[in-house]
């Protein structure tokens, strides 16, 4: 055996006339002597009060002559620096962060150059309450508009926080992101209707919402909030005449018709609760028309000709209306008009109109993703402009008048393939020319939804935001199943699933919720899926809000166990009461707030005692001097009358 840089080698034994060869590699690692130690912090996790600061020491030292140090701190959570190449000198002290740290410390020797020691430790706090932002005590929104209210909520203990409003319907609350301690949300709902905002009887709606937020480890924070629907007068609507021709003999001779107008405060024309009026552009009125929107027109043959006509409707103001009305779009509360313009022919010898010029000629191909750019030129012989109508397989997609030109874009969108129609109508009310194009649609499938969810749509697509009320009540497996109103194979299926969630035998339990596109999508296969509509749950007979369970009853569901939804709001660090394992009102324990601390009386009590002190001394002083005055002239006058002679003459009253 012998040595090389302190590895041990064996000797090769050549014996005999055999010549023997070996090869190897040695691998010689020389290795840095200089070195680092932390003594502090240690890879532990150190436990901190709410409002204590992270300071742990910083003990450190290098088996070499460091003629420098520095340290670097960087937060595990959120992949972030917190401190980069900081002078200190060892034995001192160092601030960390909430969470996971990675320390890393650095010591320089002259002329050699950088020794790095890296720590990982954790610094961790008692579970704290999250904290909701401000939450107006009123938000207001307009009928046919939706709601979109931002709020936010900090938790100091760094964690992503569930979010919940009571009741649901038609609001609801959607979830945002999250910036360090702070989760944002907000308060959503789809478009709002005149049932959103009382109907008419009412004008407007209150909806008294608990708005709440909870933590990982089930804490809790909620607020109250009114949400105020209100009302508007919508406009009314009013279906478009077009052309329309009316002979001097024979078929169609009279023009006889009735607006077909409906609003959504007043009815249909048919109420007669409107006012309709007509304008005859460039002649007189050749007719009238009632408050039903009734028009009757018999021509004679000094009215041949081509009438533009104008008729308007309007309705009636709101009957009762909210206050702050001038919040919303309309401003006020007047009545609205609306009009359509058409034509009149008034002929003895009707043509129809024509399709001049169409493009393209022919069938078309292409694919869901694509748009489809149609256009046509009409004309009608007897002067009488046409209308010209857009349909796809069937479906009236768009309605012109007055227009001889017009351009169609349509899109079939994604997940649709196949033949399919697209046709030109064009009509003077009674006559008519068409055009058809076979279109065939190669198919695309659907884009990713964007992160996040719902948002919307685009140009193209229009994806999903789902929204659901609340879970039912818990229904019984077994009871279900015996009444017939469940199959067997849901039978099987329910049991199942209960029993991996540990609900056995008669706890077993299902229940459903309904979930709505708030997007108004319509897309015939959902981009974004459908959230979960049913699910297992602990059966109880008669849930309540003292059952133990945390459970859905009375039209909505329990925030945490017998709290919050259809119970009394959860406790909270602000709802003024002592609870919670609080070790005051509303401070320590859960709670981020530490309780002040009792001080002894300072200087200004001590003085106001000694005031009060000297002040009844002084009383004292008074009423004994006052006694001893008193005193004295009751012996005074005592010593008078024993002066004064029996027989002298004087006869003493009684007062003296």
């Amino acid at each position: 055996m012998f040595y090389f840089f302190n590895i041990s080698l064996s000797p090769v034994l050549l014996t005999g006339y055999a010549v023997a060869n070996d090869t190897g590699i040695v691998s010689i690692d020389v290795q840095d002597s200089r070195s680092v130690t932390i003594y502090s912090p240690l890879n532990q996790t150190y436990y901190f009060n709410v409002s204590d600061p992270y300071i742990l020491s910083l003990n450190v030292s290098a088996n070499f002559a460091a003629s420098s140090w520095k340290y670097s701190l960087y937060r595990l959570d959120n992949n972030s620096w917190v401190y980069v190449d900081i002078p200190f000198s060892p034995n001192s002290s160092i601030t960390a962060v909430i969470g996971g740290n990675l320390l890393t410390v650095s010591a320089f020797e002259a002329g050699v150059g950088w020794v790095n020691k890296t720590v990982i430790f954790t610094v961790s706090l008692p579970n704290n309450e999250p904290q909701l932002g401000y939450i107006p005590d009123d938000i207001y929104v307009c009928e046919g508009e939706s709601l979109y209210h931002p709020f936010n909520a900090t938790d100091i203990d760094n964690e992503v926080l569930s979010h919940d409003i009571s009741p649901k319907n038609p609001f609801f609350t959607r979830y945002l992101t999250r910036v360090g301690i702070v989760n944002y949300f907000s308060i959503i709902s789809g478009i709002l209707d005149k049932a959103d905002a009382g109907e008419v009887v009412n004008g407007f709606w209150v909806y008294e919402e608990v708005v709440s937020v909870v933590d990982g480890e089930l804490d809790s924070d909620s607020a109250l909030t009114n949400i105020t629907v209100i009302g508007v007068n919508n406009p009314p609507n009013m279906v478009g005449l077009g052309a329309q021709t009316v002979w001097l003999a024979g078929e169609n001779s009279s023009f006889d018709h009735q607006m077909d107008v409906s609003d959504v405060e007043d009815g249909v024309s048919s109420g007669g609760d409107f006012v309709f009026n007509l304008t005859f552009g460039g002649a007189a009125n050749l007719f009238t028309i009632d408050n039903y929107g009734v028009m009757n027109y018999t021509p004679i043959a000094a009215e041949l000709g081509i009438y533009s006509i104008e008729v308007c409707v309007q309705d009636n103001p709101l009957p009762i209306y909210h206050e702050n009305i001038s919040l919303c779009s309309s401003g006020d509360n007047e009545s609205i008009s609306v009009c359509d313009n058409f034509t009149l022919t008034v002929t003895n010898v009707n043509r129809p109109p024509e399709i001049v010029d169409y493009f393209p000629n022919g069938s078309l191909f292409t694919s869901g993703a694509s748009a489809v750019f149609l256009n046509v030129t009409v004309s009608d012989p007897d002067g009488t402009i046409p209308d010209i109508d857009w349909y796809v397989d069937d479906v009236l997609i768009e309605h012109n008048e007055n227009i001889s030109f017009d351009n169609f874009t349509h899109v079939f969108g994604c997940g649709v393939s196949g033949l399919h129609y697209m046709k030109i109508i064009t009509t003077d009310g009674v006559l008519s020319d068409f055009y058809t194009w076979n279109v065939s649609v190669s198919y695309v499938a659907c884009p990713e939804p964007p992160s996040g969810g719902g948002g919307g749509g685009g140009a193209e697509y229009c994806f999903e935001d789902w929204v659901c009320d609340d879970w039912d009540v818990c229904h019984s497996v077994l009871s279900a199943f015996a009444v017939k109103s469940i199959t067997q194979e849901d039978h099987l299926y329910w049991i199942e699933i209960c029993n991996q969630n540990g609900y056995h035998g008669v706890l077993c339990g299902f229940q459903m919720k309904q979930c709505y596109d708030i997007n108004y999508c319509n897309n015939s296969v959902p981009i974004i899926p459908v959230p979960v509509e049913s699910q297992v749950c602990h059966y109880t007979s008669n849930p309540s809000c003292s059952d133990g369970i945390k459970n859905c009853h009375d039209g909505a569901c329990e925030l945490l166990v017998d709290c919050g939804g259809p119970c009394e709001i959860c406790p909270t660090c602000d709802d003024g009461v002592q609870n919670q394992g609080e070790f005051g009102v509303d401070c320590g324990g859960p709670c981020p707030y530490q309780c002040p601390v009792e001080t002894p009386m300072g200087i200004y009590g001590f003085i106001f005692v000694i005031l009060i002190i000297l002040l009844l001394i002084i009383l004292l002083i008074v009423l004994y001097r006052v006694i001893k005055i008193m005193r004295n002239r009751e012996v005074v006058m005592k010593r008078r009358l024993q002066t004064i002679p029996v027989n002298s003459g004087y006869r003493l009253s009684r007062s003296s």
